[in-house]
Order: C-alpha cells, then structure tokens, then sequence
C-alpha cells in the first residue's frame, strides 16, 4: 500500500504537460526555421556565396589543406599573411576535421555551408536551457526559445552579428559564439553562487576564446559587473578567486591561439570605427513591444531583488556603455547591440513566463494542479502561435530569398561560365600574384568579393581578402586598390586614402610584387592598355601582365630606422611619398643595428642576378650573384619567417622582409615561433591537468562511496 501512494504521488508531481508543451514548442520553433528556410540548399555540394560568406571560401578551403595543421602562413591574400592567428579558428577548425575524414560525404565547401548555420540552429536550444540551468520556471525557458526567434528574424540590421542577415552576411562565427554564450553565463551566475561548474565554466569560455572574440569582450564585461556586485556582497574574495579559475584556465587552455594572438597584434592592422548609435536599431519595430515588455520586466525582477534575472543586467551593463560611448576605436561599437537587444528579449520572456507560473503555482484560481497546467499551456502555445504565424511573418522580408542566394552556390549563377572561363585561364599562367579591378557588379557572380577565391580555383595567390586585420600589408594594398579603381573598397575603417592615380598605382603595384591585372571597366582596361601587356579578354573581363615587378628585388639605395611603435605610420607615409625606391630597414636590436650599418649603398654599380628557384606559399628559395647586398623580398613580414644562407629576416617598408645573402642559395621558410610552442606546451598541460584532475576526483568520490 505504501509502495502504491508513493508511487501515484511521484507520478503526480511529474509535469507532464508542461513537458510535451515543451516539447511541441522545440518542435514547432525548428519546423518555422526549416518551412521559412530552404535548409536543402545547405547540403548540396556547391560553394557558399553571399556577401562576406563568399569570401570564408577560401578561408576553409586553405585549413583544409593545412590540416592537421591548425594556423600557418598563407601566401593567398596581403602578400601573405598568418593564417588563422588572429581571426577566431574553432568552426574552421570542424570544417577541416570533417574534410579530413570524410572528403566525399564533407568536402570542405559543405562543411563550411554547416558550419555558417550551426549558430542559428543552436539558438534556441541554447536559451532555453539557459533559462533551466538559470532554473528559471516554467514557461519561461521555452519562451525564451520562440523569442529567439524574433532576434534572429530581426531585419533592422544586417552586419553586427547574431541576426540571421549577419549571418548571411558573413558573420557565422559570431552567431555560433553568440548561441553559445548564453549557456555559459547561465553556468557563470549558478557557479559564483554555488561554487559549481568550474569545468563547465572553463571548457565553453575556452569555445568562446577560439570562437568569437566579441563574446569573450561581453564576457570579461559580465564578470567585471560580477566582481563589482561582490563587493555590495561581501563576497569579493571568493568572486575573485572564482573569476580567475575561469578565465585563467581557459586562457592556458586556448593559448596555442590567445597567446601569440595578443603578443602579435602590433603585426595587425588597425581599424578606426566611427561610432553608431541609432534608436531605430536599438528598438526596430518588429521588437519594440517585446524589448519594452523586457525593460518592464527587469525593473519589475529588481524591485523584487529576483537574481535569476542578474545574468540579463549583466550583459546589458557590459554592451551598453561600449555601445554609447566607443568611438574611433579598433573595436566597432555596433557590434555591441545584439546583446543589448537580446538581453531585453529573454527579460520579456522572463516576465511573461513568472505571470504564467503564477498562474501555474496559484490554486486560489485553479484548484486542480493538471488543470493549471493545462490552461496555461495552452496560453504558451496561443502566445507562441501568436509569434510563430502572425507576428514574424509580417516581418519577414528578404531573408529567404537571400538565403536561397547564398546556398544555392557560386555554381548556380547565370554568370558562372564567365567565371569559370576566367579562372581556368588563370590557372594556366605562371605563377604570380593577382591584383584585380574591384566592382560591385561581380555581386552576379554570387558575391561582390568573389575574386578573393581566385586562390582556390587558380593556385595563384590575390591580394585583397577577408582577414583585413590580419594582413599587415592590408593597409597599403587598399592604397593600390584606391589608385587602380575608381570604385574602391576603402575597407580598412578610418584610413585616409589617395586619389584615383593609375600611373601611380602602376609603381605601386611594381614595388608589391604584382605580376597579373584584371580589369573589366572601359575606363580601367584603356589605361591598363597603356601600362601592361595584355594576355587575354574573357567575356567582360581582360588580364595583363605587369611589366617589372619581381618577387625578390636587389636593393641599390636604404635608409636604415630604429623600430618603434610607429613604424607602421612612418611606412604608410613612405608609401605615399615619392621616395619607393629608397626603402627603410627596420632594426629591432643592437645586433640588427650593427649588421644594417655595416651594409654599404651600391647604386646600381655591380652588375647582379637573381632567380627563384621554387615558390611554396610557405617556402620561397632563390639564388643571387649578389652576396652581401640587401635584397628586398615582396613577402609580409611575421616573426615566424626564417632564412637559411642569408642575414636577416629584417622589417623593410612598407611592411616585407630585406635578407642578405651569405650564400649562392636562399631558402625563406615559415616556422611556428617560440610563443607558438610555448602556446602549445601550455595548452597540452593544461587539459591533462584537468583529466587528471577530474580522474582523481572520480576516483576520490568512488573511494569515499
């Protein structure tokens, strides 16, 4: 008898309505993504277009090759540029693991297709059990999954990240950082509580490390707030004490990357955004209701001193004041409005869901418990049909005709047969760089940066790309471009460039070690037949060959500078003075100093040969008759360059490598640098010191049961 009671009051107290309503709102979120989204398109075998996504082409396309290689150099984009040091890895990552050992099934062009829709699938599975972890009551946590809908349906904006048009646009990496976020502040507010979910705490920030830094920028602005509240607390201390376990070991843990990505960024380029705020962004109409409803709800939750609401002040405390106040930084302030919104989109859905479990928890209204429950999943799913079939529907706009853009693939495109015709000339050339006219017409290709995959399909390496931070030569390819085109990129923000000047940029282009051109305007081709040897029309397109411009080139004439913080301005104005042919070597220490001094100036008196013996993207060897005389070599400058019968690497502007000849033969090989294996070392220590860790914990609970 008493095993019977026991048993029918178990069974009564197990919520099995407000789980299979659960249940049905998943499903029903899922089968509104997938109705209003053509997710086949995603898995056929063709090549991402779209925006910037067009342009990730090549950036899982070269980790793929790479692997198991994880960053490297490539030769592909700037002059070269290191690879994967300083843009997060972790979806390139997958995209090569799943090339590597499935290449039929998951080739890296499909892999790269998931891995840009991993972060909007996640969302609202990732708020809803944020919202359990947070212990938040029914039917809060499913709420917050609908809700996620209204942000990543949200049209008001279409690049600062999080949103399905950010996505689409390119910012895949952001969104899948984003998604993850949420379940790792749950983890964070429940662990400084209950000195719970270390490892939880550091194994998703270290996700987030290798992901997306601005999720790391929000969550360094969380703990901070946190750090700050414990003082109120009287817990400072132990919050303390708990924040640098976190962040400390997922450092040690992700600095393979972290660590030569923040002792190497004097090697990046800078950007200088201008800030932007607009009301109209920060409350668009399709989320007014729903971010005011948020704000309500907040102050509601505080007045009531609700905790389980401090993870939303927290992140809202730690976007706004970046995203009112940042102005000509590095770091857009824009990019700070999703969490904003976002925020206020999971308070609403806090607010409404603790009117509902009111109304769940009150037999004062309804006596019987399932009755309850029923009634009020049956509001949740009024409210969720609300949003689900009426409210987004009217919103909804361009989103999946865009997304049809995107993953039909480059391939599908009416203008694909010009393309293809152009790149498999190209391939046929010998090797060289490729500068091209940019144009927004090439949007017909898939893409407006469509030729930044010139890589891909020709083996020769361009130089624009994606990774403009990346690129230390970005700054003055830019300048190239703004020379050669009349409709130019100017993507580096801030930047102050020339005018239209195509003589100008002729030598330009000589000193960058330029050997092709693609035009495809009158205007450019006209010119181009002034200065280049034409090779070839294909359809709108013509390439030329540029006369003089070598890849390794003997230095007559130097001027020789200590290298400071701002060698990168001084070079910048070298570039656009009218002194190319008199260079300036860097020296870093007295014994760079020592061996530049002891050069002597030549000015074209001794006679000299040099020759490229093989050309590796990673390697480039060459033979000279000119020992002891400075050669300057058109490759970007990184610590990670060695050389083998020759002085140097050394910094020359505008920001390549000067080498001096000791032998007949020299070899320029690309190596991981000291901080890389130090990065190494410290991350392999680190994750056998938590198996370790968490083995003998398992083993101590097993001992003491």
């Amino acid at each position: 008898m008493n095993y019977k009671m026991s048993y029918k009051e178990k069974k009564h107290h197990i919520p099995f309505i407000p789980l299979i309503t659960t249940i049905i709102v998943i499903v029903l979120i899922y089968v509104f993504l997938f109705s209003q989204l053509p997710f086949s398109l995603v898995i056929e075998n063709s090549t991402v277009g779209g925006g910037d996504t067009g342009s990730h082409n090549y950036i899982a396309y070269y980790a793929a090759q790479i692997f198991p290689k994880i960053k490297w150099w490539s030769p592909d984009w700037y002059a070269g540029f290191p690879f994967l040091y300083f843009y997060p890895p972790f979806l390139y990552y997958l995209v090569a693991l799943a090339n590597y050992f499935s290449p039929h099934y998951l080739p890296w062009n499909v892999g790269l297709k998931l891995a840009t829709v991993l972060g909007t699938l996640l969302l609202p599975l990732t708020v809803w059990g944020a919202g359990k972890v947070l212990r938040w009551k029914y039917p809060a946590p499913v709420l917050a999954a609908v809700v996620s809908l209204l942000f990543l349906f949200c049209e008001a904006f279409s690049i600062y990240g999080g949103n399905l048009p950010s996505t689409l646009a390119g910012e895949f990496s952001y969104s899948f950082a984003f998604a993850l976020f949420w379940v790792w502040i749950a983890f964070f507010h429940r662990g400084l509580r209950e000195n719970k979910y270390l490892l939880a705490n550091i194994g998703i920030l270290s996700l987030l490390v290798l992901s997306h830094p601005f999720s790391v920028i929000i969550a360094v602005g969380v703990a901070s707030f946190y750090l700050i509240m414990s003082i109120w607390q009287k817990k400072f201390w132990y919050t303390l004490k708990y924040i640098i376990k976190v962040f400390g070991i997922a450092f040690c843990l992700t600095s393979f990357w972290s660590l030569p990505f923040l002792a190497y960024l004097p090697y990046t380029a800078k950007m200088s955004w201008t800030k932007v705020v607009k009301l109209g962004e920060l409350f668009p109409s399709s989320l007014i209701f729903w971010e005011i409803l948020g704000l309500i709800g907040l102050f509601v939750s505080l007045l009531k001193r609700d905790t389980k609401v401090l993870p939303l002040v927290a992140v809202v405390a730690a976007a706004i004041i970046p995203y009112l106040f940042l102005n000509h930084s590095s770091i857009w302030n824009a990019r700070f409005l999703p969490w904003i919104i976002f925020s206020l989109l999971m308070a609403a859905a806090y607010f409404i869901g603790n009117i509902l479990a009111y109304l769940n928890n009150n037999k004062k209204i309804i006596r019987k418990e399932r009755v309850r429950e029923l009634a009020v999943s049956i509001l949740v799913l009024i409210v969720v049909g609300g949003i689900l079939y009426k409210q987004l529907p009217a919103h909804i706009s361009y989103i999946p005709s865009w997304w049809k853009w995107n993953y039909e693939g480059i391939e599908k495109k009416a203008s694909w047969p010009e393309l293809q015709a152009l790149m498999l000339y190209l391939k046929k050339l010998p090797p060289g760089r490729i500068m091209w006219e940019y144009r927004g017409e090439y949007d017909r290709f898939g893409t407006p940066r469509i030729l930044e995959d010139i890589p891909i399909w020709t083996g020769h390496p361009t130089f624009e790309g994606l990774l403009i931070e990346s690129g230390i030569f970005s700054y003055f390819h830019f300048i190239n471009q703004a020379e050669t085109t009349r409709t130019p990129t100017s993507a580096v923000a801030g930047f102050h460039y020339p005018p239209f000047d195509f003589s100008r940029g002729v030598r330009h282009l000589q000193l960058s070690g330029a050997r092709y051109f693609v035009a495809y305007t009158t205007d450019v081709k006209k010119l181009a037949n002034e200065h280049f040897r034409k090779l070839k029309d294909i359809q709108g397109f013509s390439v030329y060959e540029i006369p003089n411009s070598n890849l390794v080139q003997i230095l007559d004439d130097w001027v020789i500078k200590p290298k400071t913080k701002h060698w990168i301005e001084q070079s910048i104005e070298w570039y656009k003075g009218d002194k190319l042919q008199t260079p300036m070597i860097f020296y870093k220490n007295k014994r760079e100093k020592r061996i530049l001094y002891s050069l002597s100036h030549f000015h074209n008196s001794q006679p000299s040969s040099v020759k490229i013996v093989s050309e590796e993207g990673d390697k480039l060897k060459f033979s000279t008759s000119a020992l002891g005389r400075p050669h300057l070599v058109k490759i970007s400058y990184f610590p990670g360059w060695r050389v083998k019968g020759a002085q140097g690497p050394f910094l020359v502007s505008p920001s390549f490598m000067v080498v001096i000849p000791v032998q007949s033969e020299v070899t320029l090989y690309y190596d991981y640098t000291i901080l890389d294996r130090v990065g190494f070392v410290i991350s392999a220590l680190t994750l056998l010191f938590l198996l370790l860790a968490q083995f003998f914990q398992k083993l101590k609970n097993l001992l003491v049961a």
